[in-house]
C-alpha cells in the first residue's frame, strides 16, 4: 500500500511540532512490509532546499492542485497534515475520489485562535474546516482535541473523527544522565504564543520572594526586527534570575537547558498533545505541568508522580494556581523528586512507535473512502460566530 505523507512542515522548515510528527511518522514505518510512506511536499509557501531529495528519499514536490494527477497518480491513500491550503485537499479527493484521505489534525485552528487572542493567520480557520469536509478521516491526537472537534459541531461532517495519540520514542531508555534533583531552579522550554503563558514561571518566582531560584526560558524569538520588548523588559526585571535562551535547534543549547533545571514547567490554556511533556518525563525531570489537555491525559496513569495545577482562563487566577503548584514542588525532597520522576516515565510507553503504529495500520487498511459529496445544508455547519471558551 502506497501512502502519500502530504505536508508544508519538514526542517529544515519548520513552524511548529508538525515536522516532529512527520519525521516520527515516516521513521515508524520505515521498512514496513505492508505500507510504503512516500512524503509529498507542497511548496506554495517555502520552496525547498536543493538536498531534500538527499534528506528525504523519494520525495514528491508539488506547487499547487496542478501539480497532484501527476503526484498523485500511484498512491492508495493520503495522511494530509495541511490546515492551509485547502484546495489542494479539495483537489486531491475530486481527482481520486476512490482513494482514502485522513487529515491529522494536529491543533484546532479555532481553538488556536480563541486561546492566542485572535491573529491575521488564525483567523482563516475556516480553511480547516473545509479540509475536513473533504477528508474521510479526521485523526485527532487526544481525546480533548476530540471533545473540542464536537463542541464546534465538526462531527457533523462526513469525515470519520477517530483519535490516534502522537508516537513518541523515548531517547534515554538506558542514559545513565539524570537532572539534578536538589536544584530548585525551574524552567520553561517551548514556542512564546499567548496560550503557552511561558512567563508562569517567572511571575511565580517573583510572587515567592526567593532571590535563590532562577527561572531558564528558553525559546523566545528575537527574529523580528523589533526584537522583543515584552522579554527585554522581564530580563531588565529580573536581571540575576531570569535566564533567556533564544529560540534554538542547537542541541548544545537545549542540553544547557535541561542541565539548568530542577523542574520543566509545561504551562498553557490549550495543548493537543505536548512532545515537551514526553521529552520531561523521558529525561526524568519533575514535571510541573497544566491539567488540561493532552499533557494531562500523557500522565494519566502516573498522576501522582507529577505536580498538576489547575488552569484558569483568568490570567491572573492561573498565576495564582501555578504559584500553588511551584510551592509543592519545593517543599518536595530531592530524594522524592527522583522516585517520582522514575516512576513517570512509565507513561510514555503506551506512545512508544510500535503501539501506535498498529492504530495507524488498522485505520489506513481497514477504512474504505467514501465517494465526493456535493455540500449542501445536510453537510455544512455554522462556522461564522465567535465563540468564547472557558474550563
Amino acid at each position: 500500500m502506497k501512502v502519500a505523507l502530504l505536508t508544508n512542515e519538514m526542517p529544515p522548515i519548520v513552524y511548529g511540532g508538525v515536522a516532529t510528527w512527520i519525521l516520527n511518522f515516516m521513521e515508524m514505518f520505515q521498512g514496513d512490509p505492508d505500507i510504503e510512506i512516500i512524503p509529498v511536499f507542497l511548496a506554495q509557501l517555502d520552496e525547498p532546499p536543493d538536498d531534500f531529495p538527499e534528506r528525504y528519499p523519494g520525495i514528491r514536490i508539488i506547487h499547487g492542485p496542478e501539480d497532484i494527477p501527476k503526484a498523485f497518480s500511484d498512491i492508495d491513500a493520503c495522511i494530509n497534515n495541511l490546515w492551509v491550503a485547502f484546495d489542494t485537499t479539495k483537489t486531491i479527493k475530486e481527482f481520486f475520489s476512490d482513494r482514502l484521505l485522513i487529515t491529522v489534525c494536529h491543533s484546532l485552528i479555532r481553538m488556536e485562535h480563541l486561546t492566542n487572542m485572535g491573529g491575521p493567520i488564525t483567523k482563516n480557520y475556516f480553511e480547516q474546516e473545509i479540509t475536513f469536509q473533504y477528508s474521510d478521516v479526521v485523526v485527532l491526537i487526544s481525546n480533548s482535541e476530540l471533545e473540542h472537534y464536537r463542541s464546534f459541531g465538526y462531527d457533523k461532517y462526513a469525515a470519520s473523527p477517530k483519535v490516534i495519540y502522537n508516537s513518541y520514542k523515548p531517547k534515554f531508555d538506558s542514559s545513565s544522565w539524570r537532572p539534578n534533583y536538589a536544584s530548585d531552579d525551574i524552567g520553561y522550554i517551548g514556542r512564546h504564543v499567548p496560550r503557552k503563558r511561558p512567563d508562569l514561571p517567572i511571575e511565580a518566582v517573583e510572587r515567592s520572594q526567593r532571590k535563590d531560584v532562577r527561572v531558564f526560558n528558553m525559546g523566545v524569538d528575537y527574529r523580528a526586527q523589533s526584537g522583543n520588548p515584552f522579554w527585554d523588559e522581564m530580563g531588565r526585571k529580573h536581571p540575576k534570575q531570569l535566564v533567556i535562551i533564544p529560540f534554538s535547534s542547537n542541541k548544545e543549547t537545549v542540553n544547557f537547558y535541561w542541565n539548568s533545571i530542577g523542574a520543566n514547567c509545561i504551562t498553557g490554556i490549550y495543548e493537543p498533545f505536548g512532545y515537551t511533556m514526553c521529552e520531561t518525563l523521558d529525561r526524568r525531570v519533575p514535571a510541573i505541568v497544566q491539567n488540561i489537555g493532552g499533557p494531562s491525559e500523557i500522565a494519566e496513569s502516573v498522576k501522582d508522580s507529577i505536580i498538576e495545577y489547575e488552569v484558569d482562563m483568568d490570567f491572573e487566577k492561573d498565576k495564582d494556581n501555578f504559584f500553588k503548584a511551584v510551592n509543592v514542588f519545593w517543599d518536595t525532597s530531592a530524594d522524592d523528586r527522583q522516585s517520582m520522576a522514575e516512576n513517570a516515565r512509565t507513561a510514555l510507553d503506551p506512545f512508544r512507535p510500535e503501539v501506535i503504529k498498529e492504530a495507524w495500520k488498522k485505520v489506513l487498511i481497514e477504512t474504505k473512502p467514501r465517494s465526493v459529496q456535493q455540500l449542501d445544508p445536510a453537510h455544512t455547519i455554522d462556522t461564522t460566530g465567535e465563540r468564547t471558551y472557558g474550563y
